[in-house]
């Protein structure tokens, strides 16, 4: 199955944050509950992103809010 043109889009928009932020050393190491802290962080700047109307911050912050959930399921995944 083919993913959808909006998903491949935003999972290159989620590549691209990542990207810049390699320097940092991943995510394997971070606990769930410090990753869930980032998350929620990011979901306050949403929040007043989509507050303010500014359509190129809400994608950019619900970017943000997606990695984090990626972050977690992956190292979830890992686990099993």
């Amino acid at each position: 199955m083919k993913p959808r043109p909006e998903l491949e889009w935003f999972a290159r928009r989620m590549e691209d944050k990542l990207f810049q932020k390699d320097f940092k050393g991943g995510w394997q190491k971070e606990t769930y509950m410090s990753l869930l802290r980032g998350m929620m962080l990011e979901i306050v700047e949403l929040t007043e992103a989509i507050t303010e109307k500014d359509s190129n911050e809400i994608i950019d912050e619900a970017v943000d809010v997606a990695n984090y959930a990626m972050m977690m399921a992956d190292n979830a995944r890992r686990m099993r």
